[in-house]
């Protein structure tokens, strides 16, 4: 009962502190050691850094061929359980961590390493008790990487990267189902994320909990601006800004339940928020949450793909089928792309090259490789996958490509 003393404090009064302790000697929220986002991994989380663009420069992409460099698990092996979780990228760029269905997070070996070839297994080792649908964070702390995942067994899990449960109070009990993936405070290191028991938390780097805030359910993995305020969405139609200590600010009502993460970009020295909903809308609010009235994007099918953004682009998949390119500006529709089936896969995009590349799962069992000429976009590589790609790539700093699938399986693509 002691782990939930804090949270339960912050509920029931709706207050919120730095700090927190009471009498029995329960654990106390410390700020002190904190973890750091891994700015040196190519994609150390989803989206790929804390405003959610989902995008980094990096040209070695525009070379994509769409040829296999490796599976895990080879294909004459059992395959793993089904990857719905993303693949995120080590502190140094040559592990992969991924979770699966199976309850287990897979670190994989980006290169080879002596008797042991890329997509091979590490010594990394964690096993939970229940599915794995939450992508990993990968921060840092006294110089190696430090893991967080959330699990449906309702914990977030600190280990570092040999497997071994960071010091302190790890892992912190959230007892709900969590899907959303958490995020990391640039400065002090707390953890965010929301869970479908509707509660946003923040949780110090000694794993005890520093406020609880409630809101509908979260699936939505918050962006975090430049003044620490966080950006997160919920089934309850709602946009909400919270600031890093759990005081709440506003909240914007969408059309449809968010199960999207939140997109920022600053425009005239302010924080602009992008969010789409499962009404097939895409919102851009200010910093006070107020819509910008000059952007009006069309409705299409629902949106559960959160947008990318790059050069003045979003890119937002639907369960239409469909790829759209809107401008960030005005929301018009610039182009759209076929896929096959649903785009549940959120886009990758790799700028720096003569053209963005964007790259997106399907239901359709393929991958999807295109780039955004301006006016219309062009199939780079169409990669078959055989089933379902609900995850979502990630980029390497070679510019190979990383998704799992529905069939247990792990992919790299150059």
């Amino acid at each position: 009962m002691r782990r939930y003393v804090c949270a339960v404090l912050f509920l029931v009064f709706g207050a919120t502190l730095p700090s927190c302790s009471s009498g029995g000697g329960a654990p106390t929220c410390s700020l002190h050691d904190p973890g750091k986002l891994a700015t040196t991994s190519p994609w150390p989380k989803f989206r790929a850094n804390l405003a959610n663009t989902g995008t980094v420069e990096n040209p070695a992409v525009a070379n994509l061929t769409g040829q296999m460099r490796w599976v895990f698990p080879p294909l004459d092996q059992p395959a793993k359980g089904a990857f719905v979780a993303s693949p995120v990228i080590s502190s140094n760029g040559d592990t992969l961590y991924i979770g699966s269905n199976d309850t287990t997070v897979y670190a994989l070996r980006l290169a080879s390493d002596g008797a042991n070839a890329a997509g091979t297994q590490t010594s990394f080792n964690l096993t939970v008790a229940e599915p794995i649908t939450s992508t990993a964070l990968v921060g840092t702390r006294d110089g190696q990487d430090a893991v967080f995942v959330a699990s449906n067994d309702g914990h977030i899990y600190a280990v570092l990267a040999d497997g071994t449960v960071q010091a302190s109070h790890w892992p912190y009990p959230f007892s709900s189902f969590l899907a959303a993936s958490p995020t990391i405070s640039a400065t002090d290191g707390t953890i965010y994320m929301g869970g479908q028991n509707g509660l946003f938390v923040g949780v110090c780097p000694n794993g005890v909990g520093r406020f609880s805030v409630p809101s509908g359910s979260v699936q939505s993995s918050a962006a975090v601006d430049a003044d620490a305020i966080l950006y997160y969405g919920a089934d309850d139609r709602n946009l909400r800004a919270v600031r890093y200590d759990g005081l709440f600010m506003w909240s914007f009502a969408t059309a449809g339940s968010i199960l999207t993460a939140p997109v920022l970009d600053e425009e005239s020295g302010q924080t602009v928020i992008y969010v789409a909903d499962r009404g097939g809308h895409v919102f851009k609010v200010d910093s006070t949450g107020r819509p910008v009235s000059s952007f009006t994007s069309p409705q299409v099918g629902p949106i559960s793909s959160s947008p990318a953004l790059a050069d003045g682009r979003l890119y937002v998949g639907s369960d239409d089928g469909n790829l759209y390119a809107l401008d960030s500006t005005t929301g018009a529709m610039v182009w759209s792309y076929h896929s096959g089936d649903a785009i549940q896969s959120s886009p990758a995009v790799a700028t720096g090259g003569a053209e963005p590349i964007i790259a997106v799962g399907s239901n359709d069992g393929n991958l999807h490789v295109v780039a955004d000429l301006g006016a219309q976009p062009m199939l780079v590589a169409l990669v078959s996958i055989g089933a379902p790609v609900r995850s979502s790539p990630a980029i390497g700093s070679d510019g190979t490509l990383y998704v799992g699938a529905d069939d247990g399986r792990v992919y790299a693509i150059q």
